[in-house]
Formats: structure tokens, sequence, C-alpha cells
């Protein structure tokens, strides 16, 4: 039998039909996305620099086989060790390999080290919790459980107070009577030949992205019952033990118990479109031309690498603005800032440039343009004045969607890659490299490092191409709009 180990305890926990694939049909799953791995990249790098913070420690050495890590785990507490790292503990079939164990006078002190800025008990909590049950089951004694994870009040250059300590002891105490109850069901699942039957719903993409969510939604075409907003959980699993899984299936006498789960479902399932073109004619009047149709592209490191800058604040290397002027002329302007250095400062110069004093800048969702302006004020005040301004003269696209035009082919979303294929279909993303902000986030990063210049200029033309389109299709949308 396989070990059980952390990670397949936490595949578990989301899905037990992924558990047991993850051992008996592991080639079904799909390989994570470039996305993915830069994350998984940062998780290591927040890992092994906190191992900085105990300059003591004992790293145990990689072995293929991890009985030969729990051997020299032993050996390490044995000859007085009082921190280690990647410490190993086998028992049974259970297995775990922590990231800080260090020796208090109490007993040993379990560090688990995340990337995230706070400790999430829906996620961190059974981690924590299936290793202090191994460790516990291999007669470690335990005095307490913390999370070790980024501060968000942590400041690039200063990195004195980059992680902060959450101690969860008491929540983990509590939990193990769960843990226990599951090793029993996961060593009755992995003895099973057969794939557990396990239907598909919103777990397969909660907490994460499940490796095996192509493979287990294949055929399931059209909205469900998944897709459902503000459907209560009691609803959505009486509907899945009634066996409906679509939208157009859900009886119209079916009471959902939530007045806006019911107004999605009549949407979609009368197919209605609702656009009242008089007020949009007014929230349109309120615009000064000339308009900026205006985007970022911002990069987050974990682990801040810009002067002031917190752990995953999104510092801008990029944006496009599309200017329409009230005689229906149309220019567009862009930024790419190519090297690794900070490109806060040269962004800003540009900016101030291409956007004038006046007329209205149009974004889609302002929160986060608004929020990286009033960062970028903070960073360089001398230009304060004139970036504070931008942040007064945002107009949100996004909100016509959210009050005024509604329309069943959103799918539920309003966001622009669901509002632009019914809007404005001339324009689409499919055939770009580079399709959202994550993916822009890799290829530049990709970019900024590549010394091959004709590879590094076709990264940057896909960055331009993706960015330039997202300003794009807000002008094409509001002319679709000032037309109705």
């Amino acid at each position: 039998m396989a070990h059980l180990t952390k990670t397949a305890y936490l595949a578990y926990t989301q899905c037990r039909k992924a558990f047991w694939m993850a051992a008996y049909r592991p080639h079904l799953a799909a390989p994570p996305d470039p996305a993915t791995q830069r994350r998984l990249r940062a998780g290591q790098e927040v890992d092994v620099r906190a191992r900085g913070q105990f300059p003591d420690g004992r790293t145990i050495p990689y072995r293929p086989h991890p009985e030969e890590m729990a051997s020299l785990t032993a050996q390490a507490i044995a000859e007085g060790a009082t921190t280690l790292f990647q410490a190993t503990f086998h028992t049974a079939d259970l297995l775990v390999k922590v990231d800080i164990l260090t020796r208090t006078a109490d007993g040993w002190h379990l560090i688990e080290v995340k990337s995230s800025t706070r400790y999430k008990p829906e996620e961190h909590l059974p981690d924590v919790a299936f290793q202090w049950y191994v460790l516990q089951q291999a007669g470690l004694p335990l005095a307490q459980a913390s999370l070790m994870h980024l501060n968000g009040d942590c400041r690039h250059p200063d990195f004195s107070n980059l992680y902060a300590l959450t101690d969860i002891t008491a929540e983990v105490q509590v939990y193990l009577p769960q843990v226990a109850a599951d090793v029993i069901v996961m060593r009755e699942t992995m003895g099973q030949t057969e794939t557990p039957v396990v239907g598909i719903g919103r777990h397969c993409r909660q907490p994460y992205a499940c490796a095996y969510y192509a493979h287990c939604w294949q055929g399931v075409a059209g909205a469900t019952i998944y897709d459902v907003p503000y459907l209560k959980r009691p609803t959505e699993q009486q509907l899945d033990t009634d066996g409906i899984r679509y939208v157009a299936d859900i009886p119209p006498d079916f009471a959902l118990g939530d007045k806006r789960a019911a107004a999605f479902v009549t949407q979609l399932r009368q197919q209605q479109t609702a656009v009242d073109a008089d007020a949009i004619r007014r929230e349109l009047a309120a615009l000064t031309y000339p308009l900026y149709f205006f985007d970022f592209e911002t990069i987050d490191y974990a682990i801040p690498t810009f002067t002031g800058c917190k752990p995953y604040q999104q510092a801008p290397f990029q944006y496009s603005c599309h200017v329409l002027h009230a005689d229906g002329t149309l220019t567009h302007h862009v930024y790419l800032h190519t090297t690794p250095d900070d490109p806060r400062r040269p962004l800003i110069h540009s900016l101030l440039e291409h956007i004038g004093e006046t007329g209205s800048i149009i974004v889609y969702h302002a929160p986060f343009e608004k929020g990286r302006l009033r960062e970028l004020a903070d960073a360089f005040p001398e230009h304060a004045t004139r970036l504070l301004d931008m942040v007064d003269r945002l107009w949100d696209q996004l909100d016509i969607f959210k009050k005024h035009y509604r329309d069943y082919r959103f799918g539920g979303s309003n966001s622009l890659k669901s509002v632009l294929p019914v809007v404005a279909p001339a324009l689409s993303y499919q055939s770009l490299a580079v399709q959202n902000g994550q993916q822009a986030q890799v290829v530049w990063e990709q970019m900024v490092g590549e010394g091959d210049t004709a590879v590094k200029e076709q990264l940057a033309a896909q960055l331009r191409a993706y960015c330039h389109l997202d300003t794009l299709a807000m002008v094409e949308i509001h002319r679709t709009l000032v037309n109705l």
C-alpha cells in the first residue's frame, strides 16, 4: 500500500475520488499550468528562506526512500539537534516531512511554513493536524503547532519582519479525532480496486483546482447547478440527490431558497436579456472627452522585490491606453517594462505623458486600477497629485453590466471575457498566446530574464497584444453601448 502522506490527506479532504486516482490513475491528472508552477516556486522560496529564522537548524538530507530520511531524523534527534528542517517520520503506512521542527522545554514545536499572508483554517488546519497526528503516532512528544506565514506589514528592503507566527495548537488538538477517523477511511479507500463514486461539484475547484477536473468534467456542457450563485449548500445537495445537474433541468416549482439564485436560474431558463438603454445613456452622458480606456498588468512577488513593496503587492509593469476623442479619432499608447528592475518609476513617467489632465479614464473593475494608482502615489509622492487626480477620474465600465445590462449568455459572470463575446463578438482572446493576467505574469518573468533578443521580443509582443486587446475590448463595448 502506498504511503498516506500529507499531500494525500489534503487530496482526500477535498475529494475521496481524487485521492484514490492520485494513487491508481495518476496519468489522468493534468500537469500544473505555468501560473501554478510559478506559485509553487514562490512557495518553495518562502519555505527555504524561512529556515534563515533558525540559524542553528539542521536539514535532513534528501533520500529517494523516505524511510532513510526517517532514520536520519531519528539519528539527528538522538544526537541532540534542536531544530530540524524536513524532519521525516514514518510509522506503519503514514509518512510526513515537517518544514521546521524545533525543540522546546515542554516538547517539540511543529512549524508549517506557508506562502500566504494569513492563517486560513479551511486550508491550513487539516495540513498541520495530519502532521501532528503522524508525529504523535511515531511517539514524538509535541508541545505546540504553529503556522509561519508571510507578514503583510513587511516592506522591502527591511525583511526583519518578513514572517509572522500564528499558534494553532488548540485548533489542531480539536481536529485530531477527525484526522484519526479520516485515516481509517483513507485506508479503506486505498484498498478498493474500483474508482470511488463521487459526483462533480464545487469541491472540484475549492479550495484548489483539482488535477482531475478535466477528466471528471468531460462531457459536461452548459450551465450546471454548481454555477448558480448564492445557492445554499443543502439546496444544492438536494438537487444533486435528485439527479439534477443542469440548470435547465431544475423544476420550475423547485424552491431555490434565495431570490438571487432564483433570478439567475430564471434568466438562463428563459434566455432573458435586460438592457436599460435610458440608464446607460445617462451613465455615458457623465463621461468627459477625451476618453482614456486604460488597463494595468502587474507582477506580485511573494517575497517583495521592489523598494517599499509588501508581500504580493501588485507592481504595474505594463499598461495599454486607447484614447477616443470627441470626433471619433482613436489613438493607442502602450508601456511595457522589459528589464527585471523596478518598473514603476519609468511607467509613471510614460503614464503622465499619455494621460492628459482632463478626460474620463475608463477601466473595467475600477478598484484594481484605483488601488495601483494609489500605491504608486504613495511610493512616488512627487507624482502623487497627478496620480490621485487620475483616481478621481476613473469610470468603471463594469458598473453598466452590474446594474443596467444583463444577458443570459454572460453565464452569470460580468467579467470582461464573459461580456465581450456577447457585446462585441468581433473581438476574441482565443487566438492570443497570453489570455489572462496570471499568464501575463509568467510571460513577463520569462521575458525580463530572456537573453535571446528574438525570443525576448516575441514574448514582449505577446504581452503587448494581450494588454492591447483588454483596452480595445472596452472601446468596442463602449461603441456598442453608445449605439443602443
